[in-house]
């Protein structure tokens, strides 16, 4: 069975925070944790979410003064930052700094929000499988090569 992804909300607008908790929820897309500021998402960073939804402006802090956090301290967490304008100069800051996309808060953010998660979890459960697979052969080998002295040690010695 998939594991379903720790999705982290950042967002001072608690209104759109459970609009998009809702959202993932009901499409079952991961299990969520809201935060209203950018100091207690950043005191909550130990927990290692796999996704992180996060504002642009968010009062005392920038979105991606936090991206920069967040990928200095674990590079693999993806983060979507969301912002209520269309700013291209944000949009290519927050890629420039890691963010794994940028959404505008329209008409269109949540179903795109959606279809984010579902290609982040995709591409995430690929390479979970392609980690056992790297760990299932290094066990094969190192028991074919086991087996190998021991058939070599019996030749020898019996």
């Amino acid at each position: 069975m998939k594991k379903l992804p720790k999705i982290f909300i950042v967002e001072d607008n608690a209104f759109y925070a459970m609009l998009l908790k809702n959202k993932i929820l009901k499409n079952k897309l991961g299990k969520v944790e809201s935060f209203s500021s950018g100091e207690s998402f950043m005191d909550n960073l130990f927990k290692m979410p796999d996704i992180v939804l996060l504002d642009h402006n968010l009062g005392s802090m920038q979105g991606v003064d936090i991206l920069k956090k967040i990928k200095s301290i674990n590079p693999n967490i993806q983060v979507i930052l969301l912002s209520g304008q269309e700013k291209m100069r944000v949009a290519i800051t927050s890629l420039k700094y890691g963010a794994y996309d940028y959404v505008e808060k329209n008409d269109a953010a949540f179903n795109r929000i959606v279809s984010l998660i579902k290609r982040i979890s995709k591409f995430n459960q690929i390479l979970e499988e392609q980690k056992q697979f790297k760990i299932a052969k290094i066990i094969f080998s190192v028991f074919v090569g086991v087996m190998l002295i021991a058939a070599i040690f019996i030749q020898l010695y019996f």
